[in-house]
C-alpha cells in the first residue's frame, strides 16, 4: 500500500513538472523568436564579410542584445545578412563586423533593412534593387526659375502668397489609381530635402530619403502609403523665407526675430488647399487615422502647430528636433489651454537629441507642459536621444519610428 502511494506520488510529481515545464514554454513573457513581437531585419553590405552581429540596444534603458546574422542572399553588388530582433524591447541597432561597427539606426517593425552602400549607411527595401541609383540619375535646375526633372515624382505647383510653391508626390510601383484599394498619406515639410530630389551639390546623404523609408515600411507591414513633400524654402524673391514660412503667429516671440510668422498661412493653405487636392486627385484614405504630417527642426514645430490646427485631418504628427525655444512657456499654454485636448488629439512623435547639440532641453519641456496640461498619455511618445545632434543623419535614422507610430498609433519600446 504505501508503495502504491509513492509510485502515485512519484506519478504526479512528474505530470507537475511536466505542466510547470509546458507553461514556461509557452509564456507569453518568455524569450522566444516566434512571438509577435520579433521582427526580422536586413542588413546589405557592399562587399561580404565572414560574421556580422546586429547589436540591438533601448534607447531609454540598458537593454542590450547581440545576435549573429545569416546570409541570405548574395549577388554581384554585395550580400544580404538577416535576424531577427524583438521589437517590444530594442528601438535601435548598429552592425559590426571585421571589427568595425556602424553607427546606430532605428529598429522597429517599421524597418525592413539598412544599406552599407557605395553611397553611405542608408535605408534598404529586402528584395529591392538599388533604389538610389534611379534618384541620382535625376537632377533638379537652377536657371531663371527652379525646373523639376526628377521621374520619381510628380511635381505641383500652387499658386501660394504670390508665388509658386511645389509640391512632389511619391506613388509606390505598385499604386494603382483605378483600383479600390486606398492608401495613407504622409505629408512633410522641408520636403525639397525629406525626399531627394537631386538639388545642386545635394548628396544622398543630405537626404532622410522618406520615400524609400515608406517603401520600406510597406515591405515589412502592407501597410501603404504615399509621399506628399512640400517645399517650404520661400519664394524664389527672397521676400519670404523658411523662417517665415514655418513660425506660427502664436503671440509675443522670446527672443528679437526678424519673422513675418506665416505659419499660420502655411497652416491654412495646406489643410485647404493640397489635402483637398492630394484627395481627390489620389486614391487615398481621408479620415486622419490614415493622414499625417512631420518636419524637423522649423518644419517640426510647424508640423506640431499643424496637427493640432487640424486634428480632423492629421491623425499623427512626426515632431522631429522642434523649435518650440521661438516662443515661451506663457506663450505655449495660453495656445494649448485653447485646444481640445483629449483622446481624440492627434498622435503626437516627439524626437530630439541632447540639449547642447539639438533641441532637447525645449522638447523636453513641451513634452512635460502637454502632459501637464492633460494631453492625453497614450497619445504621444519621446525619443531623447543623448547623442543626436540637429543633423539630417538623426533625423534619417530614426524617421521610421515616426513611420511606427503612425501605422501602430504607439511605439513599444518607448513606453506605450
Amino acid at each position: 500500500m504505501n508503495k502504491r502511494r509513492m509510485i502515485a506520488g512519484l506519478l504526479c510529481l512528474v505530470i507537475c513538472i511536466l505542466t510547470a515545464t509546458a507553461c514556461t514554454v509557452t509564456h507569453p513573457d518568455s524569450k522566444n523568436a516566434d512571438s509577435e513581437n520579433y521582427h526580422t531585419l536586413y542588413f546589405r553590405n557592399i562587399s561580404k564579410m565572414e560574421d556580422v552581429t546586429a547589436v540591438f540596444s533601448s534607447s531609454n534603458g540598458k537593454q542590450t542584445e547581440e545576435v549573429k546574422m545569416t546570409a541570405v542572399e548574395e549577388d554581384k553588388d554585395g550580400l544580404t545578412y538577416s535576424c531577427k530582433g524583438d521589437a517590444a524591447v530594442y528601438n535601435t541597432v548598429c552592425f559590426r563586423y571585421d571589427g568595425v561597427s556602424t553607427t546606430k539606426v532605428a529598429f522597429n517593425k517599421c524597418v525592413s533593412g539598412w544599406y552599407n552602400s557605395e553611397h553611405g549607411f542608408l535605408p534598404y527595401t529586402y528584395g529591392s534593387v538599388d533604389p538610389y541609383i534611379s534618384r541620382i540619375a535625376n537632377y533638379v535646375t537652377l536657371n531663371d526659375a527652379l525646373v523639376y526633372e526628377n521621374e520619381m515624382y510628380d511635381d505641383v505647383a500652387f499658386t501660394y502668397n504670390g508665388y509658386d510653391k511645389f509640391i512632389h508626390l511619391w506613388t509606390p510601383d505598385d499604386y494603382d489609381p483605378s483600383s479600390d484599394e486606398k492608401y495613407a498619406t504622409v505629408y512633410l515639410l522641408d520636403g525639397q530635402g525629406m525626399i531627394y530630389l537631386g538639388l545642386p551639390d545635394e548628396t544622398l546623404l543630405q537626404s532622410e530619403h522618406a520615400d524609400i523609408q515608406v517603401q520600406s515600411m510597406t515591405a515589412a507591414t502592407g501597410y501603404k502609403a504615399i509621399v506628399v513633400a512640400i517645399d517650404t524654402m520661400g519664394d524664389p524673391d527672397g521676400i519670404y523665407g523658411r523662417l517665415d514660412e514655418m513660425t506660427p503667429d502664436l503671440g509675443e516671440l522670446a527672443y528679437e526675430e526678424d519673422t513675418q510668422k506665416q505659419g499660420n498661412l502655411l497652416s491654412d493653405f495646406i489643410a485647404e488647399t493640397v489635402v483637398p487636392y492630394i484627395q481627390q486627385h489620389y486614391n487615398v484614405h481621408t479620415d486622419a487615422i490614415h493622414t499625417s504630417i512631420a518636419g524637423k527642426s522649423l518644419g517640426g514645430l510647424e508640423s506640431f502647430y499643424i496637427a493640432l490646427e487640424h486634428p480632423e485631418i492629421f491623425g499623427t504628427a512626426g515632431v522631429f528636433s522642434p523649435s518650440f525655444m521661438l516662443y515661451k512657456d506663457d506663450v505655449w499654454r495660453s495656445y494649448l489651454g485653447k485646444k481640445s485636448l483629449d483622446d481624440y488629439s492627434p498622435f503626437l512623435y516627439f524626437y530630439s537629441g541632447n540639449g547642447e547639440a539639438d533641441n532637447g532641453d525645449v522638447t523636453d519641456e513641451m513634452v512635460a507642459r502637454i502632459k501637464d496640461m492633460g494631453y492625453p498619455e497614450n497619445r504621444f511618445v519621446y525619443h531623447r536621444d543623448a547623442i543626436g545632434g540637429h543633423d539630417v543623419y538623426f533625423w534619417r535614422s530614426n524617421f521610421s519610428e515616426f513611420l511606427n507610430a503612425m501605422v501602430y498609433q504607439r511605439v513599444e519600446s518607448l513606453g506605450n
